[in-house]
Parts: structure tokens; C-alpha cells; sequence
């Protein structure tokens, strides 16, 4: 069920590569230009590492949206099974196990997971 929106944010993530790399170049480009007292090439290069800049920023944007949100689904599907499993033990299990540990071992552990 998650594989559509881990499926995006890895597309994202591959379309994002050439613009993450392209950004020290940029600055490298920009650099040498001043440095050589080419203004025009300077601004050039200022120009696209604006694009790149930006580009890449929306593209880390959806990344982690994407794959954040395919973690909260992850973990509200375990959730939801771990919560029917134990609704489905027997009673002497509950004599064993109070409600609040129960609880509170399902709230803690599946949080836990979700930690990055």
C-alpha cells in the first residue's frame, strides 16, 4: 500500500541528484569567474545556481514529505494490526498483562520505530 508514495519520494530523490551536485559547481564557476574579473560568466553562474538552488530545495521538500508520509502510514498500519492482535487473545491474557501496559507498550514501540 506504501509502495506508490516510497515509489515518488524515490523518484523525487533521483531527480534531486543532478541539482544537489550542481550547486558546488555553481559556487566553484562563480568563484573563478570573479576571480578572472568575468562578470557576465559570474552572473551566469549565479543565475544557475539559483535554479539549482531552488530546484533542489522543492524536489528535498517532496523527498521528505513523501517519505514521511509513507512512514506515518507504515506505522498507523502497524498500529492497527498490533491492536487486533491483541484484541484477539484470550482473556487470561489480560489477566496477565494489565491494560495500561498494553497501551502503553503499542503508543511507545510503534513511536519508536518512527524515529528517524
Amino acid at each position: 500500500p506504501q509502495r506508490f508514495w516510497i515509489a515518488a519520494g524515490s523518484f523525487a530523490l533521483l531527480i534531486r541528484l543532478p541539482f544537489s551536485l550542481a550547486v558546488p559547481h555553481f559556487v566553484s564557476e562563480t568563484i573563478g569567474a570573479l576571480i578572472d574579473n568575468d562578470v557576465n560568466h559570474a552572473w551566469w553562474s549565479i543565475f544557475g545556481l539559483c535554479i539549482a538552488g531552488t530546484v533542489d530545495a522543492l524536489l528535498d521538500f517532496w523527498n521528505f514529505f513523501l517519505f514521511g508520509y509513507a512512514q506515518q502510514r507504515l506505522l498507523k498500519q502497524l498500529r492497527i494490526r498490533l491492536f487486533s492482535s491483541v484484541v484477539k487473545q484470550e482473556i487470561g491474557f489480560f489477566d496477565v498483562s494489565s491494560s495500561g501496559e498494553i497501551t502503553s507498550r503499542i503508543a511507545v514501540d510503534t513511536a519508536e520505530m518512527g524515529n528517524d
